[in-house]
């Protein structure tokens, strides 16, 4: 790294003096992210850099690559899985939350172009006055995550039991490779093309972008496909008294493709979210979401999921108050929850749809072991599964005092086990991206982790980009 006086007057060049700072106070304010990882061994970049166009992503990137000088990318700061690697002091950080424009609603090509730093929550509310809507509309991370953010980390979220991860929906991605060099991906590599399709012309290179924790290059900007806007929501929720029928019925629903939205709260998650049940006998409650461009169609698909729902001994609870309100208040919650029951982590990982309730119980058998822990730091533990497609999200969400060093210490550590636990004992995947998981997965297949080498060298042989990200060398 060049004298950083002199990397900052470089970079006061580019952005504007207002934009880029080595305060020690606005460093330490990007020391960490909202995830346990970051908190025990905070960090923070020698600079920050808020660059307000593309090309000033560019310049940056050409500085940072000719001075050999490490980057790290931070769109909302809501990155629950610790995705950055080995953090290093003597860094430059780039905020991209000043790419926040929607480019383009293209109604012809029925999609929707945004920058990287824009946030869901502003996306949802303006493809939705146009008229549209997102098929995956957010991760649950709240208003503050970015749309880069999610794409570079594979963020799962709500509307995923219909459209899958945020990925799913990509056509084209714009991304700054390392050396500054503008990089454009499937329809739009032909230059008379619009932003409308994924894979065409040749290798599909978005996927090397997604999920890769800004370790190839930075995402600046997306292309989502759009739907109809929804005019009419349907919503439904069931208490079971048993773990196998809540399973039979959770795989059918999924199994039909019609819900936006499922969740099921397993004991645990009841205890926290609706203690009233299980005070009623009720171990697991299952809820879903529907809508449609038609109420005919809304009533059809919430038909077919309450009469599975019955023909597996669900009994019907207040919809009202168990999924609607998980829904319209879908970016909201967990800042709610955060704020009643203290610093929240979640460990999430997929499983096959069918296997949900083997991996939930032995989740819950695991969760037993560290009773003793919970009580003397006063912890408390969540676990639901929301739906995506053909699998299962299981996650458990532990609610901590983050004042208390000891908690903090002994959650980073049961975060550990249960990735461990989670991957190795029950065939679980990782879509979040993070230090924890890497052991058991990327680590544990030479012949992809040497792939994902070769990549790294081939696009940032300085290795500037996120070093140590994904696992890989740090130098």
């Amino acid at each position: 790294m060049l004298e950083k006086a002199k990397i900052l007057e470089k970079l006061k060049e580019i952005v504007g003096s207002k934009y880029v700072s080595d305060d020690p106070y606005i460093c330490w304010s990007y020391s960490m992210d909202s995830n346990i990882f970051d908190n025990v061994n905070p960090t923070p970049p020698a600079i920050v850099v808020r660059p307000g166009t593309i090309e000033e992503v560019s310049r940056i990137l050409r500085l940072a690559n000719e001075t050999k000088t490490p980057v790290y990318v931070r769109g909302g700061g809501t990155d629950a899985g610790g995705s950055r690697g080995e953090k290093i002091r003597e860094s430059i950080l780039i905020d991209l939350t000043r790419l926040d424009k929607i480019v383009e609603i293209d109604e012809v090509s029925q999609t929707v172009t945004v920058q990287a730093g824009a946030t869901w929550g502003k996306l949802n509310k303006e493809v939705e006055e146009r008229g549209w809507r997102l098929g995956f509309k957010g991760p649950y991370s709240g208003y503050a995550a970015t749309v880069g953010g999610s794409i570079a980390v594979q963020s799962n979220g709500y509307g995923s039991p219909r459209y899958g991860v945020c990925a799913e929906d990509v056509t084209n991605l714009k991304v700054v490779l390392p050396n500054g060099e503008i990089l454009v991906t499937g329809s739009a590599v032909n230059p008379s093309a619009k932003n409308f399709y994924r894979y065409c012309i040749g290798p599909d290179l978005a996927g090397i972008f997604i999920g890769s924790a800004g370790c190839f290059g930075v995402i600046v900007e997306v292309t989502l496909r759009l739907y109809p806007k929804a005019v009419d929501s349907a919503f439904g929720a069931y208490g079971f008294r048993d773990y196998e029928s809540c399973q039979r019925c959770y795989y059918r629903w999924l199994k039909t493709r019609e819900a936006e939205h499922v969740a099921w709260f397993a004991e645990d998650g009841l205890e926290v979210n609706a203690p009233e049940l299980l005070e009623q006998g009720y171990i697991s409650l299952l809820t879903f979401v529907v809508e449609d461009q038609t109420h005919e169609l809304v009533e059809a698909r919430r038909k077919l999921l309450d009469q599975i729902a019955r023909e597996e001994g669900g009994e019907p609870l207040d919809a009202e108050k168990y999924a609607k309100a998980d829904w319209e208040y879908k970016f909201e919650l967990l800042p709610k929850w955060a704020a009643k029951i203290g610093q929240w982590q979640w460990n999430c990982h997929m499983i096959p749809a069918g296997d949900t309730l083997k991996d939930l119980l032995d989740i819950l058998d695991f969760l037993k072991q560290y009773e003793n822990e919970f009580k003397k730091y006063k912890i408390t533990h969540s676990t639901v599964s929301i739906a995506h497609k053909n699998a299962g999200h299981v996650s458990t969400s532990l609610y901590y005092d983050q004042s208390n060093p000891e908690a903090v210490k002994f959650v980073k550590y049961l975060c550990e086990k249960y990735a461990e636990r989670t991957t190795t004992k029950n065939g679980g995947c990782n879509y979040w991206l993070g230090k924890i998981w890497y052991p058991y997965t990327i680590m544990k297949n030479p012949v992809y982790r040497e792939l994902l080498i070769k990549i790294k060298k081939a696009i940032d042989p300085n290795n500037i980009m996120n070093p140590g990200g994904l696992s890989l060398p740090v130098s």
